[in-house]
């Protein structure tokens, strides 16, 4: 199968821009984030390859932490502009795992699904290579495909879990989530039905986005749908890492006609195309 590349480049595109906007909004917290972190250091270290991401909690001094800092902010910015072989996206994703691991504490389910998404964007960047056979295209295809899958079963998994309990299927979730001091808007609670209908909405758009994506007719509204859900709960939920993870991980999903369409669009900054950089 051949991929397409305009997808791959739009995909790595948004996950460096996501990176680039975490990062520029956690700088004013970095010595209590990253520096000298206000997390207790985790007992047993997880995930896959965790005595890799280890290396910024074991080798690096506190006071080079910053220096790790700046060199992934240097590489988010490159990566806006040109396409990131392997060696730096592995670079990237050690740099940006170890530091969320030192800051375990402050973490959201955004920042691991952009660990996630870093993982496989590894194998994903043998894609923009000018070789396209052997196990680079075997690597970069599987990878490809389990970020896709990845999207779904974030949304599959979250709906069946919802299924078990009550709230979501009663029509009250929303309501006790918005009259939490903690999130909002407050007023929704004051209207049962609007609160009733929003939570059935929710329900079903995360029941039935596996679905709807595979087909371009209801791709491109549920994709809308998911962007509207996710900037509100970016807004009102103070989660914004999360929602624009998830609306990162969408471009995946793209076909090359789209993610064309939306690279062109953004073609000419610096006076230099992004789209100069495909092969």
């Amino acid at each position: 199968m051949k991929l397409p590349i305009r997808t791959v480049v739009l995909f790595q595109r948004s996950l460096h821009l996501w990176l680039l906007g975490f990062l520029v909004s956690a700088l004013p917290a970095a010595e209590g984030l990253w520096e000298y972190p206000v997390s207790p250091a985790l007992s047993v270290s997880s995930g896959r390859l965790s005595f890799v991401t280890d290396a910024l909690n074991t080798w690096l001094p506190q006071e080079g932490v910053l220096v790790a800092v700046a060199l992934l902010l240097l590489l988010c910015i490159r990566g806006l502009f040109r396409n990131t072989g392997w060696l730096l996206a592995v670079i990237i994703w050690v740099l940006y795992t170890g530091l969320m691991n030192r800051a375990w504490l402050a973490g959201s389910g955004g920042q691991q699904l952009m660990s996630n998404l870093l993982f496989w964007n590894i194998p994903l960047s043998f894609a923009t290579r000018k070789e396209d056979q052997g196990l680079p295209i075997v690597a970069s295809t599987s990878a490809f495909w389990i970020l896709r899958l990845q999207v779904l079963l974030a949304y599959a998994v979250t709906g069946a879990h919802k299924l078990t309990g009550s709230m979501w299927l009663d029509g009250t979730a929303m309501g006790v989530v918005s009259s939490d001091p903690s999130f909002g808007p407050h007023w929704i609670a004051d209207v049962p039905l609007l609160a009733m209908g929003l939570t059935w909405a929710v329900l079903l758009f995360q029941i039935s986005f596996p679905v709807a994506v595979w087909w371009r007719s209801t791709q491109v509204p549920w994709m809308m749908a998911g962007v509207l859900f996710h900037l509100g709960t970016a807004w009102w939920m103070g989660i914004p890492e999360m929602g624009l993870a998830f609306i990162a991980a969408y471009t995946i999903w793209l076909d090359d006609g789209q993610a064309g369409w939306i690279l062109d669009r953004f073609s000419r900054i610096n006076g230099r195309s992004l789209l100069r950089v495909v092969r």
